[in-house]
Order: structure tokens, then sequence, then C-alpha cells
């Protein structure tokens, strides 16, 4: 064996070492990827619930806000009636006052004349006429005294009967209040935790992306080296190519068109009825090109009732995106699709809105708002 020879075999040898230590780490660098992946799933699966949560906070805060005025009104039934209460007690408690003055005056009076100036009055009559007269003037002195007594009484009972009135009612009138309060600040609360949460899970996946695109530019290294080495790795990947999660806020749009129903709730003026609209409808002339949004592989082309000619694309990690109410359909179903390919021309097959294009981008079953996840810088208008 020559020199040359042990030379070119420990060079073959060599090269084969370093080209299987870059595959690994090639495969080390997709189970990174995969896992940074599924972890920024996670985050964007967690977001949509703290979304949901804001969005319950915000119902509930806007129905809240419908009833202050109510509230507020009733409030102010209740701040007029402690105040009604209020003179009325101050009327009665002067009329006391001086129902008690009068008493007052008539017991001192009684108390100077006592049970002997009665008799001395009876004994003075000099006939049975004087004698009945002098009684009836007694009976109706007697009678002003216990109407005067009865009507003290009657007073001093009204006058507890309002004041009860009116610790009940600045009694509710505070529960409102505090009622009131503890509701406003615990949604304050709420919303404030939720919006925390939502930042860090902002954080957490600002973090991911970053993440997966330096292990996926490690990934180009390594393939560029064992490109260098005359060597392909077995390792199926493409480190060029995003997941769509990635590209959230990056979609070109299928049509540069104007969008004239967007994703959440619409209300009917006509009818006042409330419909949710799960996608984003563009005013696309008749066959208009329509480009899929991101590659991925067709799950169906065909009609459904209600969508008209429809191709649903699947993107991966169980994100899809519809097309709908096209004039004719450019792919079939299991064909791979590129981003920006034309895929459909758009129509009116089942439109109840005439000719223009329907979009959904779901997450499994679930809609999901197609703006967010769109570039529409591009657009003309919206």
């Amino acid at each position: 064996m020559t020199v040359r020879t042990v030379f070119l075999s420990l060079f073959f040898f060599s090269t084969l070492v370093r080209g299987a230590t870059e595959t690994k780490s090639l495969q080390e660098v997709q189970e990174k990827i995969n896992g940074e992946r599924k972890l920024l799933l996670e985050t964007e699966i967690k977001k949509r619930g703290i979304l949901g949560a804001l969005y319950d906070i915000n119902r509930d805060l806007s129905r809240l806000g419908s009833d202050i005025e109510a509230i507020e009104a009733q409030l102010q039934t209740y701040q007029k009636n402690i105040e009604s209460y209020a003179r009325i007690i101050v009327r009665l408690e002067r009329i006391r006052d001086r129902q008690k003055a009068l008493l007052n005056e008539r017991l001192r009076a009684l108390y100077k004349l006592g049970f002997k100036g009665y008799a001395e009055l009876l004994l003075s009559s000099e006939t049975s006429s004087d004698f009945s007269r002098n009684m009836k003037f007694l009976k109706i002195i007697a009678k002003k005294d216990e109407i005067a007594i009865e009507n003290y009484k009657k007073s001093l009972g009204l006058l507890a009967r309002q004041q009860t009135l009116l610790r009940k009612q600045v009694k509710t009138y505070i529960q409102f209040q505090q009622n009131l309060t503890i509701q406003k600040n615990y949604f304050a609360e709420e919303k404030e935790k939720q919006l925390t949460i939502l930042s860090q899970v902002d954080n957490d996946r600002e973090t991911h992306l970053e993440a997966l695109k330096e292990w996926r530019e490690a990934g180009l290294k390594l393939e560029e080296k064992l490109a260098q080495l005359g060597m392909t790795s077995e390792v199926n990947s493409d480190f060029r190519k995003g997941s769509f999660v990635e590209n959230k806020g990056k979609l070109a749009p299928p049509v540069y068109r104007q969008i004239v129903q967007k994703y959440g709730i619409e209300i009917n003026e006509r009818f006042q009825t409330r419909i949710f609209n799960k996608g984003l409808f563009f005013a696309a002339p008749e066959k208009d090109r329509v480009f899929s949004i991101f590659f991925g592989k067709v799950a169906f082309a065909g009609w459904i009732d209600g969508y008209g000619k429809t191709i649903i694309i699947d993107h991966g990690d169980h994100y899809y995106s519809l097309y709908a109410h096209n004039s004719s359909l450019q792919k079939k179903t299991g064909d791979e699709v590129i981003a920006g390919e034309t895929i459909a021309q758009s129509g009116d097959s089942a439109s109840l809105r005439g000719p223009g294009l329907y979009m959904e981008i779901r997450h499994f079953s679930e809609s999901l708002d197609p703006l967010p996840w769109l570039d529409l810088s591009k657009m003309t208008s919206l």
C-alpha cells in the first residue's frame, strides 16, 4: 500500500466521520426545531384562550356599563328618597318638639293646680246645672289632654317609622355603591391579570420564534457543510421553510381586493339579527385569480353547500385555509401547493353577497380571525 493510498483512505475515513457527525448534528437541530414549533403552537393556543377570556371580560364590562345608567338612576332615586325622608323627619321632630312643649306646660299647670283645684271647681257649683257645666268643662279639658297625648304618641311612632325607612334606604344605597365598586374592581383586576399573562405569552412567542430562526440558520449551515463534503443528509427537513404559525402576520392575501366583511359578530340593521362571521369576504370580481396564502397540501377541492366551489389547504400543525364561492378550481385533492400559487378563480357559487371570495383560517375545527395572519401592506384599500 502506497503513501498516497493511505492518505486517501484516511481522507475518506475522516470525511465519513465528519459527515456522520454533521448528520447527527443536523438530526439534533431538527429535533430542536420540532420542539420549538410545539412550544410555539402551545403559546398560540394559550393566547387564544386568554383572548377569549378577555373577550368575556370586555363583554361583561360592556353589560355592566349599560347597567350603570340604570344603577345610577336607582341610586339617584334612593338619594331623593333619603332627602325626602330626612325632610319629613325634620318636620316631625319640630311637631314632636311643639307637642312636647305643650304637654310639658300642661303637666306643670296640672301639677300646680293638683287634685284640689278640680274638687274646688266642682264643689263651688251652686246648682246642679253649674255642676253639670263644670263637669262637662273638665271632661273637655281631659279630652284635649288625651288627644294631645295621643297625637304626641302618633308623632313619635311616625317619626320612628320614618327613621327606620331612612336607615333602610341609606343601607341599600351604600350596598348598591359597594356592589358596583366591587364589580368594577373585579373586572378591572381580572382584565389586568389577563393582559399581564397575554404579555408574557407574547414574550414567550417571540422567544420561540427567535429560537426557531436560530436553529433554522444552524441547520442551513450544517447542510452547507455536508454539501461541501459531497454528502447529503438522510434527515427529512427543509430549514428554509417556516411553519404556518411562524409566518403569522406575514402571509400574502389570497386576492388583492377590498375586504367588505370582517371576522366576528355582524349586526343586520334591517332584521336586527346578530351573525357570527367565521372569515373574511373580499369584493373580488368574477374569475379573479385566487392565491394560496402558504404552502401545503389540498385537503379538499369540490362543492360544499353554503360555500359553493371550495378549496381547503392543510398547512401542517392542524392549520387550514379555506377559499369559497369560486367559479372554478385549479387544484384537486392531494395536490401540493406553494405560497402565492394560483389555486382557483373567484366567483359567486352559493354566495348570497354576489361575486367575491370568502376565506377562513382554522386551527383544528376552530375558526381564527384571518386579519392578524395576513400582511395587508400591499392592499390598496380595506
